[in-house]
């Protein structure tokens, strides 16, 4: 039986351990990218370590965490504190802390990313935004709902006046699942970052609901 809760820090490497699990759009991240380590500090440790207060956990009592969502009530927040952050992350780089980083796959990865071009849109009135995932096999049986009822009440209970979410083309189960809960599209880019993992271009897209 399952439960929702808010994070706690001790469940920090299984919250990490799912994430790595389920980044490349429900599968393991090396798909895409070998240095997991490295993915998992970037893109994970802000949720976990500065606004676990808005990250929610779904916790099986024979299972341990089998979903969670990672909420940020101020995106603005999270680009004032990524910024001096990837310094650090440089530093690990540098001093070879990351297995797999100088594989072709994780290379060919950074540098695309580097040269990623997304269009500027002004999200000022959803200033939350959030990451869900499930581990592979229990999705569509209510844990991505109850997770994401439980973060929408606690922005509504802030006054936080919208939330965002970004996602793509690939995650088709998902996308329809966004727009039942009355997510908008908001902006649609066309963008070869996974093709080499998905065998074609996909586009990345912003949605967005006002609280």
């Amino acid at each position: 039986m399952w439960h929702i809760r808010l994070y706690q820090p001790a469940d920090r490497a299984a919250v990490f351990q799912l994430c790595g699990d389920t980044a490349h759009f429900g599968d393991p991240i090396e798909r895409l990218f070998d240095a997991r380590e490295l993915f998992l500090d970037t893109f994970a440790a802000y949720y976990t370590d500065v606004v676990g207060d808005h990250l929610w956990i779904a916790d099986d009592d024979r299972e341990g965490v089998i979903a969670y969502l990672m909420g940020c009530p101020d995106t603005r927040a999270y680009y004032r504190w990524f910024a001096p952050y990837t310094r650090r992350i440089a530093w690990r780089a540098i001093t070879l802390r990351y297995r797999g980083l100088f594989t072709r796959k994780t290379l060919a990865y950074i540098w695309r990313y580097a040269h990623l071009r997304v269009p500027y849109l002004d999200l000022s009135p959803y200033p939350a935004h959030l990451h869900i995932n499930t581990r592979a096999g229990l999705r569509g049986g209510g844990l991505g709902t109850a997770l994401m009822s439980a973060y929408l009440d606690q922005l509504r209970r802030e006054g936080i006046s919208g939330v965002h979410l970004e996602t793509s083309s690939e995650n088709t189960i998902a996308v329809p699942w966004y727009e039942q809960l009355g997510f908008q599209l908001l902006q649609r880019t066309p963008t070869s970052l996974y093709q080499p993992s998905v065998g074609h271009s996909i586009d990345l897209l912003v949605y967005a609901l006002k609280l």
